[in-house]
């Protein structure tokens, strides 16, 4: 930026030259020479792009500050760059260069104008360059995660033909001798189905009724397992389906639920609340701690969660664990 910052002085200090010559000199020697007066305009640049770049620009770009409050501090940056820059000028021991002279205050104003908007100018580009590089970061770094986790997946996975076929021969055998049977066989063939991640999209994401859908399923399940005597309060409330999400998200919460949790307290139930609106998700879930039922886990874990929503969706998503005494719950909430 200092580079930038003398090349962009030069440019600025042949335009006002052009213009009028002795404004020039008057407004870039500031009574202490060019070089010294280069100086302090290189130390002042780069205070003022590294403000711009990383105090304004960015925080609009993510969405991390509103227009409104960026034009306030555009407007509070230009106007204490102008106020220092005044009562510096004005107050040097020279009569020649002082702005009680109406022609020099133009110059001096419009200078600052010029100086200040080519500041906007620099501080965007290089802002968009910053975004972009982190943006390719994050996302080399997700795909990474990604190869990872379905590598791993891979190194425990059964062909999954072989399994779906044994599944669909299983059912066909049992399903008139033991409907309900073959009906829970039916369901851990969607189960498996679902985790093998057929429904993903090209984004890596999945639509939020498919994530229901394999949610239902595994507490469908679980319920047969143990003949419906778990205490599950379950409830939702979906106004937007266009929602997509991190696949296995949230049913890894809920299969941490399982693992860990009483579920047989009708007092204190497993409690599922699932809610969407426009550009907005949240996901709430509480269990009574216990030993729990150690089945289905897909070993992805709440750190991992945690990564990929960091990496998916930055501050956009907020994941609160209270960990109590007898009580786990997790809040999970996300705009788009």
């Amino acid at each position: 930026m200092a580079f930038v910052s003398v090349l962009l002085y030069v440019i600025l200090f042949v335009l006002v030259f052009i213009a009028s010559p002795k404004g020039a000199i008057q407004i870039f020697s500031g009574g202490i020479g060019i070089v010294p007066k280069l100086l302090e305009y290189v130390i002042e640049s780069v205070v003022t792009y590294y403000i711009l770049i990383y105090h304004v620009l960015l925080p609009l770009m993510r969405k991390e500050r509103k227009f409104v409050q960026t034009i306030k501090y555009w407007s509070i940056l230009f106007a204490a760059k102008t106020l220092i820059n005044y009562f510096l000028f004005e107050f040097k021991d020279y009569s020649a260069a002082s702005l009680s002279n109406e022609n020099s205050m133009y110059w001096f104003f419009l200078s600052m104008l010029i100086y200040f908007i080519q500041n906007i100018f620099v501080s965007l580009f290089a802002a968009l360059i910053i975004e972009w590089i982190r943006k390719g970061k994050t996302q080399i770094i997700l795909e990474k995660q990604m190869v990872e986790a379905e590598l791993k997946a891979l190194k425990h996975q059964i062909n999954p033909h072989f399994l779906f076929n044994s599944l669909s021969f299983i059912y066909s055998k049992v399903y008139k001798s033991d409907k309900e049977t073959a009906e829970s066989v039916l369901i851990l063939a969607n189960i498996m189905r679902y985790a093998l991640g057929n429904n993903v999209g090209s984004d890596s994401k999945l639509s939020i009724m498919d994530e229901v859908a394999h949610l239902k399923n595994v507490i469908e399940f679980y319920q047969r397992r143990y003949n419906y005597s778990l205490n599950i309060k379950y409830e939702e409330q979906i106004d937007d389906q266009s929602i997509t999400t991190i696949p296995l998200m949230l049913i890894t919460l809920v299969e941490n639920a399982f693992k860990h949790g009483d579920l047989k307290d009708p007092n204190m139930p497993l409690t599922i609340k699932l809610k969407t609106k426009k550009n907005y998700l949240s996901f709430f879930i509480q269990n009574k701690k216990g030993k729990g039922i150690k089945e289905l886990s897909n070993g992805i874990g709440l750190h991992n969660i945690e990564q990929q929503l960091n990496l998916v969706y930055g501050k956009h998503a907020a994941l609160l664990i209270k960990n109590e005494e007898s009580i786990y719950n997790i809040s999970l909430m996300i705009t788009y």
